[in-house]
């Protein structure tokens, strides 16, 4: 279990300079770095197939080393920020987001384009990470989760536009114009963030080495706590289905519906409003409900939504509803639960925000990882395989809640 901490260590108080309307839009944007990486260019995937020449299962592994690259920065970001602070870790990140931004729009080939998309993803975990961190160095438990909560909305609201524009793009130019303005996108926030980001983590906090010890040791404090795990793996198994529905939707509705891309774009900003939506709900739940019952909240509408999903996938037809509605579903249910339980999971350890952040980063983004690769697999242009695996992916979530139930008392 975690060592104790001394209780002037643990905030108690918002800080003002943590909460006004400017900051907060800036957090939300880079809080959305990984999403940038992802949603806008989805609808680019038969693009990038043609002009590389590409199986299909290799341009969906784009979206895959994204995430292990995002899942492997989580760990190397976590502690180095607890050693050097938040800002200088942050605004480092950015700008290898950046490059590697470019990187990916001049890429010749795929195996060049998988090359920078790596180094992307781990750059991108810069936004949660440092996010997560700075909110927990400064706001208590319940205000930080409700001030996550708000950031994840903000953050998709400003996403959700990204998979039209992304489809625009295609439409109408090639598909690197979208990177080259995902990496313009992350100069200006690297910008904006020098003179805007307050560093929240005071010199007599932060870890006084960095050694493998150093970090070995604050990754097994928090790996043997079992109340931080019923926190992180509901929600990282939610997620997955998520990443599943990401990475088979654009081939389901473009290759087999033959949806134009434009089109494609701006129904994959609905599954956005959903995200938008569901972390917005759960920032009033948890004033109203509180904590713990706004996370069963997320996991209860998972679960039906799945299971109506999978009935509906063995009696009808493939279609373009039965495609976007049950990923409309899956996005809300997670984001009404996800934002919240990492904040809870993360104030579990104050004087390691930037690691306990990273742990519970790494394990959400290497379970999509992974079942973005096990949805590539099983895509056969039907909706079957891809509702059965976001049941199985919901039914394991609540197993995971309901066994840490006497944790959390």
């Amino acid at each position: 279990m975690a060592t104790s901490v001394p209780a002037q260590t643990i905030p108690s108080v918002a800080d003002p300079n943590l909460v006004s309307a400017s900051l907060i839009g800036l957090l939300a944007l880079i809080f959305g770095l990984s999403a940038f990486g992802t949603d806008m260019y989805l609808p680019a995937f038969p693009a990038i197939q043609r002009d590389f020449g590409a199986a299909p299962q290799a341009v969906q592994l784009s979206l895959s080393i994204f995430l292990y690259g995002n899942a492997i920065g989580h760990l190397v970001l976590g502690p180095l920020s607890d050693r050097l602070g938040r800002k200088p870790v942050l605004l480092g990140g950015l700008f290898v987001f950046a490059l590697a931004s470019f990187g990916c729009a001049t890429a010749g080939n795929i195996t060049e384009l998988l090359a920078y998309r790596l180094a992307q993803g781990g750059a991108s975990a810069t936004g949660p990470v440092l996010v997560r961190a700075l909110v927990n160095d400064r706001v208590a438990r319940e205000q930080a989760a409700q001030m996550l909560a708000l950031l994840t909305g903000l953050m998709a609201f400003a996403a959700m536009l990204t998979p039209a524009i992304g489809g625009w793009i295609v439409q109408h130019w090639h598909w690197n114009t979208i990177f080259y303005s995902i990496g313009a996108m992350a100069l200006v926030l690297l910008i904006t963030a020098i003179f805007k980001v307050p560093e929240t983590l005071p010199a007599e906090r932060r870890l006084t080495q960095l050694g493998a010890r150093e970090i070995a040791g604050g990754y097994i404090e928090i790996g043997r706590d079992l109340r931080f795990w019923s926190y992180v793996l509901p929600p990282a198994l939610m997620f997955s289905g998520v990443f599943a529905y990401a990475v088979v939707n654009s081939f389901l509705l473009i290759n087999d519906l033959g949806m134009a891309e434009d089109f494609y774009g701006i129904s994959y900003s609905l599954a956005a409003c959903a995200y938008v939506a569901g972390s917005l709900v759960g920032r009033y739940l948890v004033s109203v409900l509180g904590i713990q019952r706004t996370i069963v909240t997320g996991l209860t509408i998972g679960l039906c939504a799945a299971a109506g999903s999978v009935a509906a996938s063995l009696s009808l037809a493939i279609s373009t509803a039965l495609v976007i509605v049950p990923g409309l579903c899956m996005f809300f249910s997670t984001s009404l639960m996800l934002p919240i339980a990492s904040s809870v999971a993360v104030s579990l350890f104050p004087m390691r925000a930037g690691s306990a952040s990273a742990v519970a980063g790494f394990t959400q983004i290497s379970f999509a990882g992974f079942s973005s690769a096990i949805a590539a697999y099983l895509y056969d242009s039907t909706t079957l395989p891809l509702h059965v695996f976001t049941l199985a992916c919901c039914l394991a979530s609540v197993t995971v809640w309901l066994m840490g139930a006497s944790l959390r008392r």
